[in-house]
């Protein structure tokens, strides 16, 4: 079958390969890819920016598809279900983490497209309990974007406490940002986004998905729009999606005492935290990275219930040969989400 690779370290190395298909162990499913979307963390490897990943490498770790080949000893799974699907191929399951459901921090986790071979390609094989069969309400191309709406879910509701009626300012308005946007907003707040210039888009977007207000920082003042919307004590929750000083910087200003920062965005170097400021404002800080079983299904019911759409997000759709003219997209920040349709076979 035709895979996309990142065939070794470094800049660019990409290119369509032929690979074998692969066949499910006990305790695995072999998952044929409907849609998989491209995430800023592929764009980072393609470019060599992103350095913990492991060549030759079939990219990819936003996917659903319908399940194919079932291996030994798994019930509960039939062959042509629709699933979404997480990363996660298998964690140790004996660690400190995995004892407590959080195997998103295992040290041994095999994570698709980044540790082993993901889903830029026809066939995924993974461990069954990383399936989720979707209801008949959710469409493929929404369950293809659970895995970025299901860290934004782990973030903002498992790793933070989010009240109703509670006022939200994200601060970035890519992928990661309106799902927590989306999933804030089903959780009763009231969100402010901010967002630049190349992002009016965007805040027309989430404007539409219900958004309290948008701001463009570079025409407004957000300080202001924060303490309009407020009363001039701040927000109950900041959340970081674009991993930028400046963009932290803001969420320490804005967030009121006794508020909470989520940190989602991931920045490429040390950034300065005002730990003086963290003290007098009593801010609770979380940092939060990837998701769990726990994360997956409340993202599913968010969906089902019509409380996010993850298919507002994508704004283009292409077949796996055209994989080039996708990333230039993401590069250059001209679509939200696009998503690639493997080979036909």
């Amino acid at each position: 079958m035709k895979a996309l690779m990142k065939t070794a370290k470094g800049p660019g190395q990409m290119s369509i390969q032929d690979i074998e298909e692969p066949s499910p162990g006990p305790g695995q499913v072999r998952v044929r890819v409907k849609w998989a979307g491209i995430c800023g963390t592929d764009v980072h490897i393609a470019s060599g920016e992103f350095f913990y990943y492991f060549p030759p490498l079939v990219l990819g770790h936003e996917f659903a598809g319908e399940v194919d080949e079932i291996g030994e000893g798994v019930e509960g799974v039939s062959a042509g279900d629709r699933v979404a699907v997480e990363p996660t191929k298998s964690a140790c399951g004996q660690c400190l983490h995995c004892a407590g459901g959080n195997y998103n921090r295992c040290e041994e986790r095999d994570i698709a497209g980044v540790v082993s071979h993901g889903a830029f390609t026809n066939y995924v094989v993974t461990r069954a309990a990383s399936l989720h069969q979707l209801p008949d309400s959710v469409s493929l191309k929404a369950a293809a974007l659970m895995e970025p709406l299901a860290v934004c879910v782990h973030g903002v509701t498992e790793q933070c406490t989010l009240a109703e009626g509670d006022i939200v300012l994200v601060v970035g308005p890519g992928t990661i940002g309106l799902a927590c946007a989306q999933v804030a907003m089903a959780s009763g707040a009231r969100v402010i986004v901010a967002g630049t210039s190349r992002d009016s888009a965007r805040l027309a977007l989430v404007k539409r998905l219900g958004a309290f207000q948008t701001v463009n920082v570079e025409e407004g003042d957000l300080e202001d729009v924060v303490a309009e919307a407020t009363g001039g004590a701040g927000v109950d929750m900041a959340i970081e999606a674009v991993g930028a000083a400046a963009s932290v910087q803001a969420c320490f200003e804005a967030v009121r005492k006794g508020g909470q920062i989520l940190q989602v965005g991931l920045p490429g170097e040390p950034v300065a935290v005002d730990l003086t400021r963290l003290a007098w404002k009593e801010i609770r800080l979380a940092g939060t990275f990837g998701q769990k079983y726990s994360a997956w299904r409340k993202a599913l019911r968010f969906l089902e219930e019509g409380k996010v759409d993850t298919e507002a997000m994508v704004s283009d759709v292409l077949p796996l040969a055209d994989w080039e003219a996708g990333f230039r997209i993401m590069e250059r920040g001209e679509g939200l989400k696009v998503l690639l349709e493997p080979f036909p076979l």
